[in-house]
């Protein structure tokens, strides 16, 4: 059981390298050896909706994402992601892909208070780095 974890981890830790340095067919190989060995992680699909994202095939990337998500309501890179290629706001800013290599924020920290010229109290959303 440990070996299969630390193939997974490895092949996982491979294929966020193989993404950020463009080696899309290099990510593509431990993408499927790390979804051989647990085809239930959200991760996984995460990965792969980058993938997908990356080589401009926007559906299948929405199609992992959401994936992801299905399998992990709470893994939040997944969610991340798929509101960043979904939403036009956030296309535009050119938001930053979610690797989940990040350490996650609580979500008090994610919004801000700004208060208007009639002192009500409006709820706005961070901008990431």
């Amino acid at each position: 059981m440990m070996n299969k974890m630390n193939a997974f981890e490895e092949y996982v830790a491979s294929a966020k390298q193989a993404l950020k340095v463009g080696d899309y067919i290099l990510a593509e190989e431990k993408i499927k050896k790390a979804m051989n060995e647990n085809p239930h992680s959200p991760a996984v699909h995460n990965l792969y909706g980058i993938l997908e994202e990356l080589l401009k095939e926007d559906n299948l990337a929405h199609k992992h994402y959401r994936a992801a998500n299905a399998l992990d309501p709470a893994y939040t890179p997944a969610m991340r992601n798929l509101e960043r290629i979904s939403t036009f706001a956030e296309r535009a800013k050119k938001a930053h892909i979610d690797f989940g290599d990040e350490l996650e924020q609580s979500e008090e920290d994610l919004y801000i208070i700004e208060y208007d010229r009639n002192h009500v109290g409006h709820l706005r959303k961070k901008d990431r780095k």
